[in-house]
């Protein structure tokens, strides 16, 4: 009886490793889904910046683009060293700036 005991109580211990593995994998499947629909809007946000550029010729003004605004905005780089990674909260990149205000 001892013995169905240690090993019912090593199941049990088991059990909970393999639930708190689940529940991990879970919160890292919801955070990659989540990943995945802002780089998507990231890229459309590219897109249209893209076809804009095409559009437009090269203003002479020293205003800022409107669209990669909205973008940085949003929380997103817009320079070229890490564009469309997500800003930390708080977080401000002097590339990104130097982009929007030259």
């Amino acid at each position: 009886m001892e013995q169905l005991n240690i090993l019912e109580d090593a199941l049990n211990q088991t059990l909970a490793q393999v639930s708190s593995i689940r529940q991990k994998l879970e919160d890292s499947q919801r955070e990659n889904a989540t990943l995945r629909m802002e780089l998507e809007k990231v890229r459309e946000h590219l897109a249209e910046l893209e076809k804009h550029e095409v559009q437009e010729t090269t203003s002479t003004s020293d205003e800022p683009n409107p669209t990669l605004i909205n973008i940085f905005n949003e929380g997103f780089h817009v320079c070229h060293l890490h564009y469309a990674e997500r800003l930390d909260e708080g977080e401000s990149c002097l590339d990104c700036l130097e982009l929007l205000y030259r």
